[in-house]
């Protein structure tokens, strides 16, 4: 059964008209309120229209837009009110980045004070280069990754992996984190949101103890 409550990370991403736009790779919430406010979409370096000569290659490609223009939802992929024409002309860099050339403080022969232009350069560009990122989301949001990690503060252990958000799609408001769990036998489980504490750089921090870690309902995409 199609749910648009349930939203998994790594699903290819749909536009109005039909054009797959990149993979649904972030959720972006208010730690506050639990609510979820955006999704991220890597477009990949194809799809991004940066040459590769200016940095296209290692830079991000990851593009925003909000949750309102979710229509639908599944395991397989994620359908958005945008036509892929508006895609490209609405949604923003989720990681704006620039490069500001490092000026040569002593003209003339090389000397000690070019080592930190060459180390701190960006391969493949034409010059010595420091690269700055500003992220798109408020200052209050946080994001939750695909893959990202979920440790438990006591023991402090990795339980698992997140696979996607179930929220509820009335109020925003995230329900539960699906987390996978095991690595040759995995199985994906469902984490209450009122377990995390944090989410700190890509890392989810839960209090959770033995009992209640063993007792978590496996999840089921077709209930």
């Amino acid at each position: 059964m199609t749910r648009i409550e349930d939203l998994r990370l790594g699903v290819s991403v749909i536009s109005r008209d039909g054009e797959k736009l990149g993979v649904l790779s972030r959720f972006v919430l208010n730690p506050k309120t639990l609510a979820l406010t955006h999704i991220v979409i890597d477009v990949g370096v194809l799809r991004s229209e940066r040459p590769l000569w200016a940095g296209g290659w290692g830079l991000s490609h990851d593009r925003v837009v909000p949750l309102a223009t979710v229509t639908s939802a599944d395991s397989d992929d994620v359908r958005i009110s945008m036509s892929a024409r508006e895609f490209k002309e609405h949604s923003v860099d989720y990681i704006e980045e620039h490069f500001d050339y490092l000026p040569d403080r002593k003209q003339g022969w090389p000397d000690a004070s070019d080592i930190a232009r060459i180390v701190t350069s960006i391969p493949g560009e034409p010059g010595p280069y420091m690269l700055h990122e500003v992220m798109a989301h408020a200052p209050d949001e946080v994001d939750i990754q695909h893959n990202s990690p979920v440790w438990r503060l006591n023991p402090h252990r990795k339980i698992g992996e997140v696979d996607r958000v179930l929220y509820d799609e009335a109020s925003g408001r995230v329900r539960a984190l699906v987390i996978r769990r095991g690595l040759i036998f995995s199985k994906d489980v469902v984490l209450p949101i009122d377990r995390v504490v944090e989410v700190v750089a890509d890392v989810v921090r839960v209090d959770i103890d033995d009992a209640a870690l063993d007792t978590l309902q496996e999840f089921d995409a077709d209930d």
